[in-house]
């Protein structure tokens, strides 16, 4: 909104550095803090600043040596506390810092170990408190940590897996304390009271079998206020609002609101409440705008976009409303896709609340993106019993190898989709199924994925990858700069938890040579997606001039967007995004460059492994490290999700693999489908063009066949289309003649 934009504060220069995670908070006599993680030049750091007359002033940096993460800001009698995560000597660090009348106190370390994120700064009415995640393998708590001389915890929650809280309480002595939970199929937001000493049990206040999480609390005097947001299959999300107050000892609810629900990928939520009860709640419209909405007397008002508006990114909203009614908000800024660094800045403005019912917009949230709606569709995602797996599996030749299923292709709101990162592996595992997995948010959109991002993801990496038989490939999306390049977009992967972020922004992986070089360092690979996407005004098509034999040995053949094994594909599994050509699979395969073929979902909305498709690979056993080796191999294929079983050899050599025969040798290849649904087409294809088709009444086809027409190299694969569309991709082998 151009009235917004015209009084908004730039906090930070977007050209010099980026800046991400802001918060604000206000005290009673008016004074403004802001607080903002920075990051330049691989230096991360807290940065704390007053706004006094519309300006920033003497902005200072009060976090310690390692990488900082997610500040929180609350102030308690006059004194700003703010507590961050940060990463140093390999490990995570909570830490709680306090300001008054222009000093700084210490950094207090409020606990050390694997895994400390979600911190949130708040009082119990006598002392400042911080709630925050500590987490291990198999575990998630919540902390309460009191903050005073001394520093005393307690673990308040119940539930094995419990992450993102918040802490309040009401002016009748009650603490309050929630949190979502993971329960094995969703995430339930749920409140525990502390009432005369004693905590409740949980109370599950939310009431879907949606994912409902990041709950934000507030103390609203005789009850506490709780919001948080919820998102579903198809890209479905809501914003839930619920009060919550003790009565004759008990836990009490109020029914709950729902301030709104549609169709979009991206979902930020805060909360404020001054002395007088007025209740503002911010969250995120998409990627591109902030709303509020306010609540007085119990009534919640229509939306108001106080962001700009204007088709760039809007995200991270904070608010704190003083006792004048004056909204003072915070966000995170960014430019779309294309701007020269990808940094991020934070705008600060403040608004009367009169004022701001002025701009009351009652078709925002009518809006529907079509980049991001769902695909309808009656997709079927069968998959054969282990048993009959490993029975076919015998029958190929493949005694001592297992056939596994992963998307190694999705993100989280990490970048810019729809969940977090804990709930992208657990759906990965219990909601899709899969046997391995892989995170890749980007590197720099909507901003700069900085290094104590990187260490999150490393960490929960780790925490997960091994769990229930479950495999995590450590990830991230290479999202090069299309208004400067036609480079495309690839997905690097590291076998463990070892390996680097090079991002495209970065002398160390701005080209694709310089990326290469710089993943195979660190033992890494990488795969091209989409690669003849054409997004219109700009390009996320691969250029097949960059190539790498040793770090760049896959593409990806299917996703959400298309199905890229020709320009003139199409499937009724995908968006059918516009193409263009001569980038396409087949494409890159008459140049002779040597890619396996995989396949993925590109999901930005939690139905990763749903959407899209998925790879399959031939494993000694499930590891990180042997489905990165069958990666590297090439002895993997692709699917648009069905688990069909596809194998191809010719003379014994398996997908990937290169031979080399002598001019006259005749080859003798092998094929062996398993479908799901009756088969529509097996085709052997010969230097893309059809060299063999099978079609059969079935599910199961096994056959041979013989060539000894010669070129100097000719390139086979196999496609699998069932009567359902459902297709499978096997890679390539190569056969040189001499």
């Amino acid at each position: 909104m151009e009235h917004f934009k015209v009084n908004s504060i730039h906090c930070t220069d977007i050209w010099e550095k980026a800046a991400q995670y802001p918060d604000v908070t206000v005290n009673d006599n008016g004074e403004t803090f802001v607080v903002w993680q920075k990051y330049l030049d691989h230096v991360e750091q807290i940065v704390f600043a007053k706004i006094e007359n519309r300006e920033v002033i003497n902005p200072i940096v009060i976090s310690g040596k390692g990488l900082a993460l997610r500040p929180s800001m609350h102030t308690f009698n006059e004194t700003v506390y703010i507590a961050w995560s940060e990463f140093y000597d390999e490990k995570w660090h909570l830490c709680v810092r306090d300001y008054k009348d222009g000093t700084f106190g210490g950094i207090k370390v409020v606990e050390s170990g694997e895994a400390l994120f979600y911190p949130s700064m708040k009082d119990d009415g006598e002392n400042p408190v911080v709630v925050y995640n500590r987490q291990g393998v198999g575990f998630s708590e919540v902390v309460l940590a009191t903050i005073g001389f001394d520093i005393s915890k307690e673990v308040v929650s119940k539930s094995k897996k419990s992450y993102r809280p918040s802490f309040d309480h009401d002016d009748k002595g009650n603490y309050y304390v929630t949190y979502d939970r993971y329960n094995g199929e969703n995430y339930d937001v749920v409140v525990r009271a502390k009432v005369d000493g004693q905590w409740s049990d949980e109370v599950k206040i939310s009431e879907s079998k949606n994912n409902c999480t990041h709950p934000v609390m507030v103390n609203c005097k005789d009850k506490v206020t709780i919001v948080w947001y919820e998102n579903g299959s198809l890209c479905y999300f809501n914003n839930s609002a619920i009060d919550v107050y003790v009565e004759n000892g008990e836990v009490k609810c109020s029914p709950i609101t729902i301030l709104v629900e549609n169709a979009n990928w991206y979902n930020n939520i805060d909360l404020t409440v001054n002395k007088k009860g007025i209740v503002v709640c911010t969250y995120t419209w998409g990627k591109y705008n902030a709303i509020i909405k306010i609540r007085e007397n119990d009534i919640w008002s229509e939306p108001i976009v106080v962001t700009f508006n204007d088709g760039h990114c809007a995200v991270r909203p904070k608010v704190a409303l003083d006792n004048n009614n004056v909204l003072h908000y915070v966000w995170q800024f960014a430019n779309r896709n294309g701007h020269e660094h990808r940094y991020s800045s934070i705008i600060y403005n403040n608004v009367s609340l009169d004022e701001a019912r002025k701009f009351y917009d009652y078709e925002i949230e009518k809006q529907v993106d079509q980049f991001i709606q769902p695909i309808i569709t009656d997709k079927k995602l069968d998959f054969h019993d282990n048993e009959t797996v490993r029975a076919w599996l015998n029958k190929n030749g493949y005694d001592n190898l297992e056939l596994k299923f992963g998307d190694i292709h999705g993100q989280s709101n990490l970048s810019d989709g729809l969940g977090e990162i804990d709930q992208y592996y657990h759906f990965a595992i219990d909601g899709a199924k899969m046997d391995f997995s892989a995170l890749t948010d980007h590197d720099n959109y909507p901003d700069i994925a900085t290094d104590s991002e990187w260490e999150w993801n490393r960490t929960t990496r780790n925490l997960f990858n091994g769990e229930d038989d479950f495999a995590v490939l450590l990830a991230y999306e290479w999202t090069s700069n299309e208004y400067s390049h036609d480079f495309g977009h690839k997905n690097v992967y590291y076998p463990s938890s070892k390996g680097g972020m090079y991002r495209s922004t970065e002398p160390s992986g701005n080209t694709p040579y310089r990326l290469f070089e710089s993943i195979k360092k660190d033992g890494g690979q990488c795969i091209p997606h989409h690669p003849a996407a054409d997004w219109g005004l700009v390009s996320a098509a691969t250029d097949w001039d960059y190539v790498d034999d040793e770090a760049q040995r896959l593409v990806e053949i299917f996703s959400r967007h298309a199905d890229f094994e020709k320009y003139e594909n199409t499937s009724r599994f995908t968006k059918n995004i516009k193409k263009m050509k001569r980038r396409c699979v087949q494409d890159a395969l008459a140049r002779n460059i040597r890619l396996g073929i995989v396949a993925g979902s590109d999901s930005h909305q939690m139905e990763h492994g749903l959407e899209g498709g998925i790879m399959a690979a031939y494993v000694p056993s499930l590891t990180s490290e042997n489905v990165f080796t069958a990666m590297y191999d090439r002895f993997v294929y692709g699917t648009t999700g069905a688990r069909i079983l596809l194998s191809f050899k010719i003379n014994g050599h398996n997908m990937g693999e290169e031979l080399l025969v002598l001019n006259n040798q005749k080859v003798i290849g092998e094929v062996s489908v398993l479908a799901l649904d009756k088969i529509k087409s097996v085709i052997v294809f010969k230097n893309n063009e059809v060299f063999i088709e099978k079609s059969v009444d079935s599910n199961e086809i096994d056959f041979t066949f013989e060539d000894t027409d010669r070129k100097e190299t000719d390139t086979y694969y196999v496609r699998v289309e069932q009567i359902d569309d459902h297709r499978a991709w096997s890679s390539p082998i190569w056969v040189d003649s001499k």
